[in-house]
């Protein structure tokens, strides 16, 4: 009778163990459901290869499959609910990728249409920019502000006679060549200097990865004291920009000069600082046109279409353009695009006047060390805003 009380009693604790196990609430397993992404080519355009689509969450990337079916893809998967961000790309020529995005909440079966721009190729392009100095009071004849150019390729690239136009910003409706019809043609994108590299074509190789920083002033602006600790150390500087038609500028020793292509204010002592927002671009002329004599062809130069304006301004065609920035004011709620999409879709709003920030390429992937840049040719989703180390390296990628 003992062992059967015994055994009654374990039955007994088992079934409430069992019981008290079975209350637990259970783990929910995510469901899945199939996405169907249609991709939209670009207006124009019949075929592209090497079509891309990747669906986003959480940090987490994963590829899509995709068909192609004459001038039109679809791109099918099948993933767990939540909330996603589409991501498309392609080459059209050697000259020009597409890209798209879009968005999309996977709770069932859904389908998402993804439109494809179409923007330039280039492999060299703007990797950051200060154009607003660390300190309000120090502006000239000394300026901590630079900007720094990348070699985004796997081949060697040059940088003999690329063209580097900056400053203009604060565009809140279309400016006077936009409003008068020269939509393709840029004019009056800076009051700074129009400058450019020296050389003769392969003078001035720029390695895969490697960049370079110009500086209107090449020193550590830092070493000035207290006060000063938001400008920036440019004493590592590669090239300085020298306003030598202004003796109150300083040649700086030991730096090479950019060289001065034109000159629509001999008042301006710093290449393409604005304070308060940014439009820069940087441009290669056709082969055999040097910027020199570009630049001293009259038709290659307009004053400001609609005034009474004597000043000067040298025009860059869009096609001419290889990498074009638009940095918008901070907090700003109106803004006119200083470029067309397909040199940059849409601007990024930037840092505050004077706070010593710049703006900086997202960084893709490192692989052996050497960082790829995001190029889509829309700043709103390629750069961010966040005090950056003129010439540092990147060792992490940037989140989506």
């Amino acid at each position: 009778m003992k062992n059967s009380f015994k055994l009654l009693g374990l039955a007994a604790v088992a079934a409430v163990a069992l019981a008290a196990v079975s209350c637990e609430p259970k783990e929910e397993i995510a469901k899945s459901y199939n996405l169907t992404v249609k991709v939209v080519f670009p207006e124009g355009v019949t075929e592209m290869s090497d079509i891309v689509v990747e669906a986003a969450k959480a940090g987490v990337v994963t590829p899509l499959e995709v068909v192609v079916e004459g001038a039109a893809a679809t791109a099918t998967a099948t993933l767990t609910q939540g909330d996603y961000k589409i991501s498309a790309s392609a080459v059209v020529t050697a000259k020009k990728k597409a890209a798209g995005a879009a968005e999309v909440s996977l709770y069932e079966d859904a389908e998402v249409e993804v439109a494809m721009g179409e923007f330039a190729v280039s492999p060299i392009i703007i990797k950051a920019v200060q154009y607003t100095p660390g300190k309000q009071a120090y502006i000239q004849p000394l300026s901590d502000t630079w900007i720094e150019i990348v070699n985004n390729s796997d081949e060697v690239q040059y940088l003999d006679q690329i063209i580097l136009i900056g400053g203009m910003g604060r565009q809140s409706k279309p400016n006077a060549w936009q409003a008068n019809g020269y939509e393709s043609l840029y004019g009056g994108v800076t009051q700074s200097p129009v400058i450019a590299f020296p050389g003769n074509g392969t003078d001035y190789p720029l390695q895969p990865g490697q960049s370079v920083v110009i500086a209107n002033a090449p020193i550590n602006h830092q070493a000035a004291g207290e006060g000063f600790e938001n400008c920036a150390d440019l004493s590592h500087a590669d090239w300085e920009f020298y306003a030598s038609y202004n003796a109150k500028d300083t040649d700086y020793e030991g730096i090479p000069n950019m060289e001065l292509v034109h000159v629509p204010y001999t008042s301006q002592l710093n290449w393409g600082q604005n304070f308060f927002a940014w439009a820069g671009l940087i441009a290669k002329l056709p082969e055999g046109v040097t910027p020199a004599d570009y630049a001293a062809n009259e038709e290659n130069l307009m004053t400001t279409p609609g005034t009474t304006s004597k000043y000067q301004f040298l025009m860059i065609p869009s096609d001419y353009v290889l990498d074009a920035v638009d940095v918008w004011e901070s907090g700003a709620e109106e803004h006119y695009p200083t470029f067309l999409p397909i040199d940059d879709a849409e601007g990024v709003l930037g840092p505050d006047a004077w706070s010593g920030i710049a703006v900086r390429r997202k960084v893709t992937k490192i692989e052996n060390g050497r960082a790829y840049y995001k190029d889509t040719n829309k700043s709103s989703a390629d750069f961010v805003v966040e005090k950056v180390v003129p010439g540092a390296v990147p060792t992490q990628v940037d989140a989506e």
